[in-house]
């Protein structure tokens, strides 16, 4: 056996399945969108929560809801227990 086929038996394949390997890591990535980097326009459909809903077309929130009477109104998020 001479060098030429000792080397397309031995590093040759494993050569090519890096390659194919590498590809199909790199490929499902180069294919989607690029991501959003801070500071780049915003131009994304609105999902789950917006600031302004007038201007993303969405209903206005629901009014502030008086607690029912006897209900406790100490606690929630600032830690008034």
């Amino acid at each position: 056996m001479s060098v030429v086929q000792t080397v397309l038996a031995f590093v040759v394949p494993p050569v090519v399945i890096y390659v194919v390997v590498a590809l199909l890591t790199i490929a499902p990535k180069m294919a989607k969108r690029p991501r959003y980097r801070t500071g780049e326009k915003w131009d994304y459909d609105p999902v789950l929560w917006t600031a302004n809903p007038e201007g993303a077309h969405l209903p206005a929130p629901a009014e502030h809801i008086e607690p029912a009477e006897g209900a406790a109104t100490t606690g929630g998020a600032r830690g008034h227990w």
